[in-house]
């Protein structure tokens, strides 16, 4: 079985190689780095491994599992390696996963004939890419957008074998777009320098549909019957009460907020995350005990994303204390600094980049130094001696409307009728 996939994607990237090149867009300037390998020996090397199908291979899950986690000099020089060799075609050797998708959604976008594809996140760009050079070979006018949501040269925590084919993946398939779209300014400008486009992206935030009046859901309940957050850790109007929603994991340090507690008398936190029995959540609570302040954090899953606004809304702050280094974390605007917004709270955030000069720029919060608890603890007293300054700034005409997914969608819709308006 994995045999007969691996020759479907040879002959897969046989016709792609045939007649992809002549179909970018003109969008990228800088052409990938890839050497030039005659076709006529990937063709035959395909035709002997597929005369070959009968030969069995011995790959067991515990083998794949254990080539998912090497990442040792062995690794490093194989990347290096096949760099050299075939310059940005090196993801193919690297990693097979990207070609898995592309025949896992090949034939289904095929049949859908589509006149637009619009491809989300580095993972699905070499597989629109393919589906564009397809269509075109046969005779069709499809379009393509890329959306980046992250600067894939800066993803942190990964393999260095792993990334360097990302990386060689990406660069090979986004000259196939037709237009960029990201997800703040500081990103659009990385993109821009990184291969060197010809116009900036659009820019369309991560940002959460607009709340219509009357429109929250009074049937929905926790399982403990909480309507929201402050109901649900038990307080009362008058205790202060920061949140965090989210992932939890160490890099976007939550125990900062923890830390912050033996600075922050009187002061509770509440965690809506996606895990509450895992190791760094349990260090939390470790943490909290340590400090005294165990019965000052309370954890609790997520909430359906209809009612996660209105759910947020009765706390005091919403806490974004992303660490601060990764070109990932200073370049984003994230989803759940537009949620605290919508919620109508003071947002205090670390100093990364994009989020601190928004905050500073719009003046609905204040800046802490990453992973300073006490600086996050002094952040969060600023706000609460004085906190109707800073939601005041939500009163303003339309302020909210300019970080509400509908502003975003419409900025879409125009992309795309730009792109179309060839069919009339």
């Amino acid at each position: 079985m994995l045999k007969s996939r691996q020759i479907k994607m040879n002959w897969a990237e046989l016709a792609y190689l045939r007649s992809g090149q002549q179909e970018r867009s003109g969008l990228v300037t800088r052409e990938p780095r890839t050497p030039g390998v005659p076709l006529i020996a990937r063709r035959a090397t395909g035709k002997a491994r597929r005369a070959a199908i009968g030969i069995r291979v011995r790959q067991t899950k515990a083998a794949a599992a254990a080539w998912a986690e090497k990442d040792g000099l062995p690794e490093s020089v194989e990347a290096r390696f096949w760099t050299f060799a075939v310059g940005d075609r090196a993801w193919r050797h690297l990693d097979p996963m990207p070609l898995r998708y592309d025949l896992s959604y090949r034939k289904k976008i095929d049949e859908l004939e589509p006149d637009l594809i619009h491809a989300h996140d580095f993972r699905m760009v070499g597989v629109a890419a393919r589906a564009v050079v397809r269509a075109r070979e046969a005779g069709r006018d499809v379009r393509m957008v890329y959306d980046a949501h992250e600067y894939v040269p800066g993803l942190s925590g990964r393999r260095a074998k792993w990334l360097t084919s990302q990386v060689a993946y990406e660069r090979e398939h986004i000259g196939f777009a037709d237009a960029v779209a990201t997800v703040s300014p500081a990103l659009a400008d990385l993109l821009v320098r990184e291969h060197g486009l010809t116009e900036p992206p659009i820019i369309t935030l991560n940002a959460p549909p607009k709340p219509e009046p009357g429109s929250q859901r009074t049937d929905w309940r926790t399982e403990s019957g909480a309507r929201d957050v402050r109901e649900a850790c038990g307080l009362g109007p008058d205790t202060p009460l920061v949140v965090y929603c989210g992932g939890a994991a160490p890099q976007r340090c939550l125990h900062t907020i923890v830390e912050s507690l033996e600075f922050a008398e009187g002061v509770h936190a509440a965690f809506v995350v996606n895990n509450l029995d895992g190791p760094y959540v349990s260090s939390l609570k470790e943490l909290a005990e340590r400090l005294g302040a165990a019965d000052r954090v309370h954890f609790m899953p997520y909430v359906p994303y209809d009612v996660l606004v209105g759910f947020l809304s009765t706390a005091d702050v919403g806490i974004h204390p992303l660490i601060k280094g990764p070109i990932n974390h200073e370049v984003a605007l994230s989803t759940k600094f537009f949620e605290f917004m919508h919620a109508r709270l003071p947002v205090v955030v670390s100093d990364v980049k994009a989020m601190s000069e928004e905050i500073t720029r719009v003046g609905n919060g204040e800046v802490f130094r990453s992973e300073d608890g006490k600086d996050l603890a002094r952040a969060i007293g600023v706000v609460l001696s004085d906190r109707a300054r800073y939601t005041a700034v939500y009163d303003r005409p339309g302020v909210l409307d300019e970080w509400s997914w509908e502003a975003q969608a419409e900025k879409y819709v125009a992309l795309y009728e730009r792109l179309l308006k060839h069919l009339g």
